[in-house]
Formats: structure tokens, C-alpha cells, sequence
């Protein structure tokens, strides 16, 4: 009888993918409702999970803004090296 073997397939998008997308698929908005429910108990659960989604926004926001800006700074530290090479800087 043939054993069957699991392959690890990853497809090249996976490699590239961002934190920030990371964080977004995989936090669970359930648990931090019940973390500000038990913190505080009068708490209304619709301003828990108000709250619960904004911590969210603001946090992968944050995530998004230091990600495009470490790419744009790669992005010109790679023009300057490109310049300094070439001797364009004079």
C-alpha cells in the first residue's frame, strides 16, 4: 500500500504577504470584547465591540502607514545608492 504524503504548497503571494494582512485575518475580535467586558463589567457589549472594532482599525492602520512607509524608504535608498553609483550627486 502506497503511504500518502502531505506537501506544503505555497503559492508565491503567501511568501510576500504583509503583516498587516496577517494581523487582520487572524485577530479575534471575540476575545477582546470579552477582555473590556471582564475588565469592565457595566460595560454595554455594544460599546465593548464599538470599542473592540476600533482598537482594530486603528491598530492595522498604524501597521499599514509603518509598512508603505519602510517601503517608501527602501525605495529611496535604493534611488540614492542607484545616484551615488552612477555619480549623479554632483
Amino acid at each position: 500500500m502506497k503511504e500518502k504524503t502531505q506537501k506544503n504548497i505555497t503559492n508565491q503571494n503567501e511568501n510576500t504577504r504583509k503583516f498587516s494582512d496577517c494581523y487582520l485575518q487572524t485577530v479575534n475580535p471575540w476575545a477582546i470584547s470579552a477582555k473590556l467586558i471582564k475588565d469592565n463589567p457595566d460595560m454595554p457589549t455594544r460599546v465593548a465591540k464599538a470599542m473592540t472594532f476600533s482598537i482594530i482599525s486603528n491598530e492595522y492602520t498604524r501597521l499599514v502607514i509603518d509598512e508603505e512607509h519602510k517601503e517608501q524608504q527602501q525605495n529611496t535608498d535604493l534611488i540614492c545608492n542607484i545616484n551615488e553609483i552612477s555619480g549623479e550627486n554632483k
